[in-house]
């Protein structure tokens, strides 16, 4: 099967989409997994939830979509509460409250970093909390610091800026990762704060 398009790469604000279905393939929950050739919909990964929303079919068929998955073929599942035949054109819209809510707090998460030499190894994303985690300790004095660095990178209100630089590009950069990585990589970078592997649709400036 041929790659599917990530539209949320081109931008995390694109909110509706248009798409041909794949295939869809019936699961023992009575769901469906139903595959796009493109889709706006992100799917879980990275410490962070998925999107969810719809997809409308021509003919008025609204089918809503509770989770979106990616598997180790980069094949982008959306779980589906109704069967669509492959070669079904749909609409799909992502429910943007959801997104944006993401996208505020995982970009907060790279702003919200140790300065004390410790290392980010855990991020957890719900939509009832945040949770990060350092391979030390910090005290509530090196907490208050952070807390007053993100602030300032807020009020600052800095590019952030998502791309999939060169591979000699790449070689240059001094970015965080907590695995080591194969082909594309995608940087996301905070001038004067951080730079970090990461796949996961984020906003535009810090001040959002």
């Amino acid at each position: 099967m041929e790659k599917i398009e990530e539209i949320y790469y081109e931008s995390a604000y694109i909110k509706e989409f248009d798409a041909s279905v794949l295939s869809c393939e019936a699961r023992n929950d009575g769901k469906y997994d139903v595959i796009l050739d493109r889709t706006a919909f992100f799917p879980e990964q990275g410490g962070q939830t998925s999107d969810f929303g719809i997809l409308t079919t021509e003919d008025g068929v609204t089918c809503s979509i509770k989770n979106v998955s990616i598997d180790e073929d980069h094949m982008i599942r959306h779980l589906s509460d109704t069967c669509l035949e492959p070669g079904t054109k749909i609409h799909g819209k992502i429910d943007w409250e959801h997104r944006f809510s993401n996208m505020q707090q995982h970009t907060g998460e790279h702003i919200v970093h140790s300065r004390f030499g410790f290392d980010n190894v855990g991020f957890h994303l719900s939509d009832q909390e945040v949770t990060m985690d350092y391979n030390g300790v910090l005290t509530e004095a090196d907490i208050c610091e952070i807390e007053m660095l993100a602030n300032r990178a807020i009020w600052e209100n800095i590019d952030v800026v998502c791309e999939f630089p060169s591979k000699e590009a790449l070689a240059n950069i001094d970015y965080r990762s907590k695995k080591e990585l194969d082909g594309d990589v995608r940087i996301v970078s905070i001038r004067g704060y951080d730079a970090c592997a990461c796949c996961a649709p984020h906003v535009l400036k810090t001040g959002e």
